[in-house]
């Protein structure tokens, strides 16, 4: 249980540290920018990043996956075997 745990630290320590970089190019609060009339429009906030995950990021969270599993069964196992 103890190796699940590191490992689901380290995932969550890992999406902590990206998010912090991609924190660190933004800019905030966000500049009022004025329309061409000079109105400020409605105040929304337009979201204009990709619409698409990166691909390291899903190779990221497939490998987390796969070696929480892979822990999982090796417990599993080891138990069974009695080693």
């Amino acid at each position: 249980m103890r190796k699940v745990t590191a490992v689901v630290t380290l995932a969550l320590a890992s999406v902590v540290l990206s998010a912090g970089a991609a924190m660190a190019d933004s800019t905030y609060p966000p500049t009022v920018v004025k329309g061409a009339s000079g109105s400020q429009g409605d105040g929304g906030t337009a979201f204009t990043g990709s619409s698409q995950l990166p691909l390291a990021m899903l190779m990221i969270a497939v490998l987390v996956v796969v070696g929480a599993t892979a822990l999982i069964v090796a417990r599993r196992r080891a138990t069974r075997f009695g080693s």
